[in-house]
């Protein structure tokens, strides 16, 4: 990708992480669906001049993709909108745009339920137990066969003991490789996998959902103050009764008014 590609990759990230919110049902949701949606592209080079030509207007793009994408739950679609809003310096970015963030929100998923290490662990020994499997290897890339096939031999061989989550990753780039050999595409899920767990992630508790507005102010603010990039996951819960309580790693932040009560009674025993 060039570097307006590159931009636009990571306002999809953001988008992508605040859509999520901390929840990894939504996330597994987002994943299946931009699955979906990157298969579609990949077998219509038609639909992908059409969603991402610069010379189409952006109200036309999102329209034929919340047309597609219709009866599927509404954050799925504007998530697909927002990322053929987006401009693109080559019309196959789209396509390699999707399947970044179909493969992060599957991260985003395991991050959430906490299994993101174990995940990448897995990944590890996958790589290294296939350096000595030539044969397994050219079986688990060769293109002449059926993608089904393939599927059926990665489930046969490693699916019993890996965790759901790699299973499902890793399954996904055998059957739809995209150009990448088995290992290459160990490498690239790795990478996938450390670019997530450098982000920092704050996890914000409030007794009424935030605008999208406040939650980039808030994120803009952190970010700033910790150095680096800030994953926002927004959780509303009505027992805060008011303020904000913001955990960023070992760190929290609590501002609520149940914290202040808290306060005064350890202040009133004294």
């Amino acid at each position: 990708m060039l570097g307006g590609s590159i931009t636009s990759l990571k306002a999809c990230q953001a988008e992508l992480d605040r859509q999520v919110g901390g929840d990894a049902a939504v996330a597994s949701q987002l994943s299946a669906a931009l699955g979906s949606l990157l298969d579609a592209l990949d077998g219509s080079p038609a639909l992908v001049r059409a969603l991402a030509n610069p010379n189409r207007d952006v109200a036309s793009r999102e329209q034929l993709v919340r047309q597609m994408m219709a009866g599927l739950p509404a954050k799925v679609v504007d998530l697909a909108a927002f990322v053929v809003a987006q401009r693109w310096s080559q019309d196959s970015d789209l396509g390699d745009a999707v399947e970044h963030l179909a493969l992060d929100a599957a991260l985003a998923e395991a991050e959430h339920l906490g299994l993101l290490e174990q995940l990448e662990a897995e990944l590890f020994e996958l790589d290294i137990s296939l350096v000595s499997h030539r044969d397994l290897r050219t079986a688990l890339g060769d293109t002449v066969a059926t993608s089904a096939a393939r599927g059926k031999l990665f489930d046969q061989v490693f699916t019993p003991s890996l965790l759901p989550q790699t299973s499902q990753l890793v399954k996904r780039m055998v059957m739809h490789p995209r150009g990448r050999g088995i290992r290459y595409s160990l490498k690239f899920l790795g990478d996938l996998v450390a670019a997530r767990r450098q982000r920092l992630v704050a996890v914000v508790q409030t007794a009424r959902p935030l605008s999208k507005a406040q939650i980039d102010r808030l994120g803009a603010v952190l970010s700033e103050q910790y150095g680096q990039q800030m994953q926002m996951n927004v959780a509303v819960d009505p027992q805060t009764v008011g303020g904000l309580r913001i955990r960023v790693g070992h760190e929290v932040v609590d501002g609520t008014v149940v914290a202040r009560l808290k306060d005064l009674k350890r202040a009133i025993a004294a």
